[in-house]
């Protein structure tokens, strides 16, 4: 939004304040300010001339010599411009000025000198297009600048809209300048309000139905408008604001809206074909010519303006084209309105159109307005070139003319809230320079909201204190530390948890989180499809692919990886979030879990299967790694069939019997649905029963003295069928209470020809370790032995 520094200058003496102190002012504590601009400074070197003479260039065919005087002083200029005639006063831009990015210069042309430029509309931004140079009327004051001729000195404020958007009554000069003397404690002048108008007998036929569709809506007659050019100011102000003038009754109703931020809206009285107005609902199909010169079919309940039968404007957005204002026109009819600020947002979202009137009905108007705004447009009709117009009475209803809202506080809230002790009259006189009405009793407040601001704005307690607080300068209220005991917080077992899990995956093994909806499709919630039943449905329904709650983590990380399979080599991933389930409860709330998903995208293709089963085995690895870490090292891997999981290809960890992860490979058919080129290894982890169990384990120390003696190791292939499971024969060897075994686990597996189709190679890696003495020959051979004896007699085949 654009304010002009000149016009609210009108309101309130801002010349009074050193201009920074106001921008000051209006930064810290009304909104912010975007850019403060010198309207077409450029232009202050453009001057008005008089032409004294013109004579034919002497070296140019199509070129003239002129002579121009300021009053003062004479300029020698050459021109192409044919007319021209001695005795018009022309703008003439001096050496130095720029125009569309040139710099006019003291030069020559063709041996003549030329001390500047005269400039066309189109130079001076008067209009898109031109023809030769612009010749003022006969009675224009000589050297004085362009800006000051048309009243463009003035500097102009750009105010960030989003920091203004609950305060309707700051989208206008008046409200803004209204807002500035309170702040500053400088007069107000309220003439805009106070207009005095006197009506013509009778209404002119007019008629207006009451409906709930509108809190306030009036029409009066207006009778013998002249439609011409608007006058200097008013094309002035509205072109510094960023609105093209059109004439002297439209400009109006502009003008209006930028000084006190009432929409209003004129229609011809000879194109209308009925005399009564009303306000309804538009019908599936229904359409008109709109003044964009559209007519877009209408989606159903959109508030219209009808004339009769007839619809001839979309309520607060837009006019019809068949009513409008036309150059013949000569009689009219004023619309003044305020509407439901919802049913005004609703027509913007379905029409997609957005105009000046729209912002600001849709921020809340209040009705208080709608009368007042009438006797202020006839008075700047009369001004605006139609001093002999007739104004009948307005007719009209008004729902919320009785409309108070009043506030109870005490000091004691306030002074609480603000955190600073502030005394009753400080208090009482912010809140009267305000424009509230503060009835005190001891220290109790009944504080009246005024009306400018008691729509939507300035409704509770709270509201008082943000008042106060911006008005006193939150600067002045003095930081303090909190006074409250120091306690020694409460345990969250499960946030703790969650941190290391995440650090170890993070900083430990170089994995990445990532943040996903909560939301998913129907196709994300049969992923796992014994969870399929269980989705939640959103009632406010949003698009198919987030039209329910999600019941696994899987489908939103698959679809990161998705995103970055063809950007990294690398693409380990996991995240921490909740599920939701129904499981058939009825009404009932949805049930909560907590996961943490992981995922590994294969650096190999999709078909090298033993590069990917090592890397699936690197997974499995560093899931292990995490439950050491964790403190946790009596875990149990098996064997699991899980429908999204590759057949022979899925996992689950259990601990104490209770299964508390699983990893798998990404079965191809659901790789297939999520685009993924490369295998996906995926697992998750149940947090809460993870939990459980640290809370009772994780804190047991399992630490073991480090050996005095070195380590050993022993490694042993075996042939197995390609089905079998790597964990049995662990199972074996770990049922042979070995006293030097530490650990075992698959080093390597390996397929091929020279295995045999059906077949692979498993590779053990078995981890000594002896507490008493060093290992021998003989005992590594003792067990090597055992663990080759132990095989043969189950069916496995050394390699």
């Amino acid at each position: 939004m654009k304010l002009s520094v000149d016009w609210l200058n009108e309101f309130t003496p801002l010349s009074q304040i050193p201009f920074e102190k106001v921008l000051e002012k209006i930064n810290t504590s009304i909104c912010e300010i975007d850019d403060v601009e010198e309207f077409k400074l450029h232009l202050s070197s453009v001057i008005t001339v008089k032409i004294k003479s013109l004579e034919k260039h002497p070296n140019a065919e199509k070129l003239s010599t002129t002579v121009a005087t300021d009053g003062s002083k004479d300029y020698q200029i050459v021109t192409a411009a044919t007319n021209v005639k001695v005795g018009d006063i022309v703008p003439l831009a001096l050496p130095g000025t720029k125009l569309d990015g040139k710099e006019i210069l003291d030069s020559e042309l063709r041996g003549v000198r030329s001390q500047g430029m005269y400039c066309s509309e189109k130079e001076l931004g008067l209009a898109l297009e031109s023809s030769g140079v612009l010749i003022f009327p006969n009675d224009t004051p000589l050297g004085i600048s362009v800006r000051k001729f048309y009243l463009w000195e003035d500097t102009i404020l750009t105010i960030d809209n989003k920091s203004i958007t609950h305060r309707p009554d700051l989208w206008n000069h008046f409200g803004f300048a209204r807002e500035l003397a309170s702040q500053l404690q400088l007069p107000l002048n309220e003439f805009p309000f106070q207009t005095d108008t006197k009506w013509e007998s009778g209404n002119e036929g007019l008629v207006v139905e009451k409906t709930e569709h509108a809190h306030a809506y009036y029409v009066c007659s207006i009778k013998d408008v002249n439609i011409a050019p608007s006058n200097t100011k008013i094309k002035s102000r509205l072109e510094k604001c960023g609105i093209r003038s059109i004439n002297n009754v439209v400009d109006v109703s502009n003008y209006l809206l930028l000084e006190l931020g009432q929409p209003t809206h004129f229609f011809d009285r000879e194109r209308l074909k009925s005399t009564t107005f009303s306000v309804s609902k538009s019908k599936e199909g229904d359409s008109f010519p709109l003044l964009d010169d559209t007519s877009p079919k209408l989606q159903k309940d959109l508030l219209l303006i009808q004339n009769g039968k007839d619809l001839v404007a979309l309520a607060g957005v837009m006019g019809g084209k068949d009513s409008a204002v036309i150059d013949t026109t000569k009689n009219i009819v004023m619309e003044s309105a305020v509407f439901k600020r919802e049913d005004v947002r609703y027509t913007i979202r379905k029409t997609n159109i957005r105009t000046e009137s729209a912002v600001r009905y849709e921020k809340g108007l209040d009705s208080y307005t709608c009368l007042p705004v009438i006797r202020r447009a006839v008075q700047l009709l009369k001004e605006n070139g139609n001093p002999k117009i007739k104004v009948y009475e307005p007719q009209g209803f008004n729902h919320t003319e009785s409309k108070s809202v009043t506030i109870q506080t005490n000091l004691s809230f306030l002074r609480h809230k603000l955190g600073k002790n502030i005394s009753q009259n400080e208090v009482t006189e912010i809140l009267n320079r305000l424009g509230f009405k503060v009835t005190n009793q001891g220290e109790e407040l009944s504080v009246l909201v005024p009306k400018f601001r008691q729509n939507y704005d300035v409704t509770i307690p709270e509201d008082l204190v943000e008042e106060i607080g911006r008005t006193i300068g939150y600067a002045s209220i003095q930081t303090q530390a909190l006074s409250m005991a120091v306690e020694t917080p409460i345990r969250n077992p499960l946030r703790e948890l969650e941190r290391r899990v995440k650090n170890f995956l993070a900083l430990e093994v170089g994995f990445n989180e990532v943040y996903n909806y909560s939301f998913a499709s129907q196709a994300d919630s049969k992923l796992e499809a014994k969870e399929e039943h269980s989705s939640l449905k959103i009632a406010n329904e949003m698009p198919d692919e987030h039209s329910l709650l999600r019941n696994s983590l899987f489908p939103g990380i698959i679809k990161q990886a998705k995103l970055n399979q063809d950007r990294f080599e690398s693409v380990n991933l996991f995240e921490l979030g909740r599920t939701y389930h129904k499981e058939g409860n009825g009404s009932e709330l949805a049930e909560e879990r907590r996961w943490m998903a992981i995922l590994s995208l294969s650096k190999n293709k999709p078909n090298d299967l033993t590069a990917v089963e090592l890397e699936f085995l690197q997974v499995r690895e560093t899931i292990s790694d995490l439950f050491q870490y964790l403190n946790l090292p009596k875990y149990k891997w098996e064997k699991t069939n899980r429908n999204y999981f590759h057949p022979n290809a899925g996992l689950v960890l259990s601990y104490d019997g209770i299964e508390i992860a699983e990893l798998g490979i990404l079965h191809t058919r659901f790789a297939d649905d999520y685009d993924l080129k490369r295998r996906a290894i995926l697992s998750k982890i149940n947090m809460e029963k993870l939990v459980d169990v640290w809370e009772k384990q994780g804190r047991n120390s399992h630490f073991v003295p480090p050996s005095n003696f070195p380590q050993g190791q022993l490694d042993l292939s075996l042939l197995m069928n390609e089905k079998d499971t790597t964990e049995s024969f662990v199972g074996l060897v770990q049922g042979m209470k070995i006293p030097e075994l530490e650990s075992v686990f698959v080093q390597t597996i390996f397929k091929g020809e020279t295995v045999g189709e059906g077949k692979k190679s498993v590779t053990y890696r078995f981890r000594l370790m002896s507490y008493d003495k060093t290992f021998t020959q003989e005992r590594f051979k003792e067990l090597s032995d055992s663990l080759v004896d132990i095989a043969k007699k189950n069916g496995y085949s050394l390699r």
